[in-house]
């Protein structure tokens, strides 16, 4: 394709594009849903066909895609009873020719000027009996020469144009019948080589491109992490001094305290958490060292290690301040429902399953972080960071795992539940853990979400969305019982 402007395009720009093209894909399914699918499937095939040959760049290949996702937007204008119909009339013929003109004027509106030949010449026909210019051989540019053998494959493979889709081998037949015809004799037969040895040729192509961006860029930040090139964000020194004192049996409220007071925030939240209506007790608590008591020694651990762990979950970019709030959310969801599935097992260590829930996405944070500042000149769909970075084994602890399956069922995590018994689960049977246990569980945790809401923040901090909760940022720390939510 020719160069141009396009070429320079930021990452934000290009993604500009992007949705340009699926809001002309929207316009055009609103039209006919069948002409959207018919352009998706063309776009991926092209690509992917070009992709596999080595007939384009990487430059290029993107705007085959784009080009072909839109190579039939001109028929937004073109009524329905036309588009819709089986066989047409001479006139309405005359009609559909029409489209790739329409289109070039449409996509000229926008910054498509590297996609207009391809678009333009996509029915051109290699002995010069196309529309809309009659070109003919290599005149036709090579991209709507490709679109051309897609874009006649999948209207042969579908009932879009006919009443019974040809089976895939009658229709490269009757392509190869057509090759120095209607399509170029040399990519004709690479076409049925393509389509008779690669399965997956219609896979989403724009997807697999930033899936295998992401994976290339995990892998590195990988390499930087055993090379000590990254070093994992660390736990504040109050965090650790803490935990000493408190293993210590000798230690009074005033050291706990004096420890604490080292750090004001940390302190703050402190007293706003045993403050809250959810640990009653008796006087106001004004400070560290009153709060200590009402907490007791192993909750104020937890509630320390929750603030401070927040810290973690921090970036610049929206989209990452937005996947890392989640995976904030989903953690101390799961953090709470292993504590409380340790007290419904009589554990004598429910902190100690309250933290490893909490921490038991930290590699998946420290990952996307690491992406964050890595990924700043590619703009990435967060679900193909999401497909990257998400569990591929099952944890070794038990409670963690079931109480990491019940947030999903909840709602509190970015991964959707599949809607099976959790009672099921080889974690929950291992367990002994009865349905009726895991139902009290995860009610508990529900009403603790909901108690907690409102007692430091002006907005909810879950608030039910299309297929469950999203988590919304607060600036505060407050609890709830056996809960604790920390935002910033």
């Amino acid at each position: 394709m020719p160069e141009d402007s396009y070429s320079v395009l930021s990452a934000e720009e290009r993604e500009q594009l992007v949705e340009t093209a699926k809001m002309l894909l929207a316009m055009l399914e609103e039209k006919d849903p069948r002409l959207r699918q018919h352009c998706e499937r063309v776009a991926n095939t092209s690509a992917n066909f070009c992709e596999a040959t080595g007939l384009m760049a990487d430059d290029e290949l993107h705007y085959l895609y784009l080009a072909g996702l839109l190579h039939d937007v001109g028929l937004i204008g073109t009524p329905p009873a036309v588009t819709e119909k089986m066989s047409l009339s001479p006139e309405e013929v005359q009609l559909m020719k029409k489209h790739p003109v329409t289109a070039v004027r449409i996509l000229s509106l926008a910054r498509f000027e590297p996609l207009l030949a391809a678009v333009r010449h996509h029915h051109e026909a290699w002995d010069g009996s196309g529309y809309p210019d009659g070109r003919r051989g290599e005149d036709i540019p090579l991209e709507a020469r490709v679109l051309r053998l897609f874009d006649a494959f999948d209207d042969l493979t579908s009932t879009a144009r006919r009443p019974q889709a040809l089976p895939v081998g009658e229709a490269l037949a009757a392509i190869q019948e057509r090759a120095g015809v209607e399509f170029d004799p040399d990519l004709a037969p690479r076409v049925r080589t393509f389509v008779e040895s690669t399965p997956g040729m219609g896979e989403d192509f724009m997807l697999k491109k930033q899936l295998d961006f992401v994976k290339r860029a995990f892998a590195a930040i990988l390499q930087k992490f055993s090379a000590g090139k990254i070093q994992p964000p660390a736990m504040p020194q109050v965090v650790f001094d803490l935990r000493s004192a408190i293993r210590r049996q000798e230690t009074t409220v005033k050291e706990v305290a004096q420890i604490l007071e080292r750090d004001p925030v940390i302190s703050l939240r402190l007293i706003s958490v045993a403050k809250s209506p959810v640990y009653k007790g008796y006087g106001e608590v004004k400070s560290v060292q009153a709060a200590i008591p009402r907490l007791g020694f192993k909750e104020t651990l937890s509630i320390v290690v929750a603030i401070a762990n927040k810290s973690l979950y921090e970036a610049r970019q929206p989209q990452y301040k937005v996947a890392l709030d989640k995976m904030w959310g989903h953690s101390l969801a799961t953090a709470y429902a292993a504590k409380l599935f340790a007290q419904a097992l009589l554990r004598d260590d429910p902190e100690t399953l309250f933290l490893m829930g909490l921490v038991h996405d930290v590699g998946k944070v420290i990952l996307l972080r690491a992406f964050a500042e890595s990924s700043k000149e590619k703009a990435i769909p967060m679900e193909a960071v999401w497909a990257a970075v998400q569990d591929s084994t099952i944890p070794d602890i038990l409670v963690v795992h079931l109480a990491n399956m019940l947030t999903r069922k909840m709602g509190y995590s970015s991964f959707e539940w599949d809607g099976s018994d959790l009672a099921e689960l080889p974690s929950a049977r291992l367990l002994g853990l009865s349905s009726d246990t895991i139902d009290r569980v995860e009610g508990k945790v529900k009403e603790v979400i909901k108690d907690i809401a409102h007692l430091f923040s002006p907005a909810p901090l879950w608030t039910r969305g299309g297929g469950g909760f999203l988590f919304l940022r607060c600036g505060l720390t407050f609890t709830a019982g056996d809960v604790i939510i920390t935002t910033s």
